[in-house]
């Protein structure tokens, strides 16, 4: 047996259902805004569930017609529980980048964050609303008054949310201006207006010419041993966590032992990889950064390799977003060792096999980078050898929910103390060839993570609220003797400079050119690192 309704009020019953059950992470956050600012207007926090149906009615009337109708709310449900899940389980947002990161995402990433929970969540919120709206028979007029029909629906909503503006306008209107990200959590209109703004840019940027920069640059370093310098991009990693920087648990036993510097209060260009990494290689600060600009001009690996230093890119994560695109560069295939591999990922070691051949045979001045999965959730417990597994109990699921703090914090941690090993291995790698080149290594995450606190897990939040924990990135450096001498490098002034700390990814683009020797006229000492401690 099939219900009937009349198309206007099917489309009604979707708008519900979408404002009641694919809008929770919304209802969530608003519950507690309201909370935390003692919000005691009840009859405006009533007026906005029905401000988000008639929105939501007027969308749909317009875009739910008989031959779209049955299919799109079936595809509209399955894609908004998806982002539902994503959104509610791990405190996300759905604006712009995070459309970014869903189109840059590869099988593997994609599949670490599914578990038992969310295929049971899609099943309640999707599965079995698509069934039951599927059963509905829905009585559609003559065409003119099917038209008719549904403007006066329109109008019904319009006229709804005119009255609620009029009387609660200012009160919107402040929820709005300070707090924006509620619009990246009305779903749909968060991801679809999102992935409308994606494709236009993905217009646009096909007819974009390409920008060489740094044209001029040439190798300025002086005659004697090459450099060999080595530079481990990390992955979702967050400076509090790092003993070297002052947190209790000591995850970086090794680095300890190897006479690094670490940078303290080191700022992150962006929450997400493809915002940080191809803004951490570019020219441009984070002040004045345009994604679009940067996929269409030359990177600072660009610029290096024009200057005839020898170039090369190894990723052990989700590709360089465009960074290498123009350099000797190698993915990691996941099948590649049975030893190291598991599960569509690699652990980091990979990236280690043949490195010390690579520094042993350098004949001139080299630039390796090694761009690591590190501490890539939710499946923090992927991410380190069985050995690593130091801090316990841990939680060995992608729905850290079901996890204590605790369990959530050891797991993290021990990714932490496997990337501490990993760089450690880099830098016995470099001393094993200081007899013969001047080696270093530098170290930087693109963005930092969250564990739990405030209910925010993983990373991508909007800049302008994401927590320190998502913006604030370990910056580590180890010079050989050789290498501190040729650049006449005053070891305490850096030091210095690390523990006042302010650096950010804006430094990196020209101390990367600083320490190649890279003359170049986009090159900034100002913003180079190293420029004030050099004698």
């Amino acid at each position: 047996m099939k219900f009937r309704l009349t198309s206007t009020s099917y489309i009604l019953l979707v708008a519900v259902f979408f404002a009641a059950i694919q809008n929770i992470a919304l209802w969530k956050h608003l519950s507690e805004l309201f909370a935390e600012n003692a919000t005691n207007n009840g009859v405006f926090i009533a007026t906005i569930p029905l401000f988000i149906i008639a929105a939501l009615n007027i969308i749909f009337n317009l875009l739910l017609w008989p031959w779209l109708q049955r299919p799109l709310v079936a595809i509209l449900i399955f894609i908004s529980s998806l982002v539902t899940y994503a959104m509610y389980s791990y405190g996300v947002y759905f604006d712009y980048g995070m459309i970014v990161n869903v189109f840059e995402t590869n099988p593997a990433e994609a599949d670490s964050y599914f578990s038992m929970a969310g295929v049971v969540w899609i099943i309640a919120i999707a599965i079995i609303p698509i069934a039951i709206l599927w059963r509905i028979k829905v009585v559609y007029r003559s065409a003119i008054k099917e038209i008719i029909a549904r403007c006066i629906s329109i109008l019904i909503s319009v006229l709804v949310i005119v009255v609620i503006a009029a009387g609660y306008y200012k009160d919107y209107a402040s929820l709005v201006r300070n707090h924006s990200e509620i619009k990246a959590l009305i779903n749909p209109t968060n991801y679809i207006s999102a992935t409308f703004r994606y494709a236009k840019y993905q217009l646009i940027e096909a007819k974009m010419p390409f920008t060489q920069l740094g044209l001029d640059a040439k190798d300025s370093h002086q005659a004697g041993k090459h450099n060999v310098v080595v530079m481990v991009v990390g992955e979702a990693s967050r400076s509090m966590n790092y003993s070297l920087n002052g947190y209790d648990r000591d995850t970086n036993p090794e680095l300890a032992k190897r006479n690094v510097i670490s940078f303290l209060n080191v700022k992150s260009c962006g929450t997400a990889t493809a915002v940080s990494l191809p803004c951490m290689f570019s020219v441009m600060t984070k002040a004045n950064y345009n994604a679009m600009d940067a996929r269409h001009q030359d990177t600072a690996v660009d610029i290096l390799q024009r200057a005839g230093i020898d170039v090369s890119w190894k990723d052990n994560d989700s590709g360089c977003k465009g960074v290498c695109d123009r350099v000797k560069h190698i993915v990691i295939n996941a099948d590649s060792d049975p030893k190291l591999c598991h599960d569509g990922t690699c652990y980091d070691a990979v990236l280690l096999k043949n490195l010390q051949a690579q520094i042993d045979d350098a004949k001139q001045d080299t630039f390796i980078v090694l761009h690591i999965i590190g501490s890539h959730g939710p499946t923090y417990n992927d991410r380190y050898p069985a050995k690593f597994k130091v801090f316990k109990p841990t939680c060995n699921t992608s729905n850290l929910q079901e996890c204590s703090r605790e369990q959530v914090t050891n797991t993290y941690d021990n990714t932490i103390l496997y990337t501490d090993h990993i760089l450690s291995s880099v830098i016995d790698m470099l001393k094993s060839d200081d007899h013969n080149a001047n080696t270093a290594m530098i170290y930087m995450a693109d963005h930092g993570e969250s564990l739990g606190e405030d209910g925010v897990y993983l990373h991508g939040l909007p800049y302008s609220i994401a927590p320190k924990e998502q913006t604030t990135v370990p910056l580590i450096l180890w010079l050989s003797p050789a290498y501190q001498q040729s650049q006449h490098i005053n070891r305490q002034c850096l030091q210095r400079e690390a523990t006042a700390g302010g650096y950010s990814q804006d430094n990196l683009f020209h101390s990367l050119l600083g320490m190649m020797d890279v003359k170049t006229k986009v090159y900034d000492p100002k913003l180079d690192i190293f420029s004030q401690c050099r004698q």
